[in-house]
């Protein structure tokens, strides 16, 4: 007899809540067998950013996490509440989620041939209080692509919705000739940090 998706899960002693709406980072926490609820939170994330544009990007990461994260663990004492966020950087500029097919060709053409960040945070909370926080940064280096290339990739994907207007986690890994870092962080989450850290705060084990 197979096992339910539940059985093979891993059962977490709190109740766990990503207060996130990235696809990624629910597929990641899936895929490490974790049980757990999605909350979007409601966090103005443009206020923050505009309060914080002055720190370095693996800083600024981390504050708008833990915006996220502190604004469901208000709602939700008694879980432990993930909260995630990302940039992606050139240089000294952000690009943002491009939103349209157009944007995510010119964001594309931008990063062919050259290094970039991607710099993501991630943190816990609980009692609507922080009990760990971490960043990462992953320096990337992008074929030299053609336009016929960054056209077929956009056409193929439609990462309209992702930072950087690349899915590393499914055909955009083709796009890089070098990757330094954790695939994860890349996908938008330091799984293997946060995973140890949900052991050592003991809100999930193997047993």
């Amino acid at each position: 007899m197979s096992r339910s998706l539940e059985d093979s899960s891993i059962k977490p002693k709190v109740p766990i809540i990503l207060a996130s709406g990235s696809a990624s980072r629910k597929q990641m926490l899936e895929e490490a067998g974790i049980l757990f609820d999605v909350q979007v939170s409601p966090t103005d994330e443009d206020l923050i950013k505009d309060k914080i544009s002055s720190l370095p990007f693996c800083e600024q990461v981390i504050h708008l996490a833990k915006a996220k994260a502190e604004s469901v663990s208000n709602q939700n004492p008694e879980s432990a509440v993930i909260g995630g966020d990302q940039m992606c950087a050139l240089d000294d500029r952000l690009l943002h989620k491009p939103g349209t097919k157009a944007k995510a060709i010119e964001s594309l053409k931008s990063l062919s041939n050259k290094k970039h960040f991607q710099h993501s945070g991630v943190c816990i909370f609980k009692d609507n209080e922080c009990l760990w926080q971490y960043s990462e940064t992953v320096e990337l280096k992008m074929h030299n692509l053609t336009e016929k290339e960054i056209i077929n990739y956009v056409d193929i994907e439609n990462p309209i919705n992702a930072a950087g207007s690349y899915k590393f986690e499914s055909m955009g890994c083709n796009l890089f000739s070098y990757v330094n870092g954790s695939s994860h962080t890349v996908r938008g989450m330091p799984l293997l940090p946060l995973l140890n850290a949900l052991r050592e705060l003991n809100f999930i084990d193997l047993e």
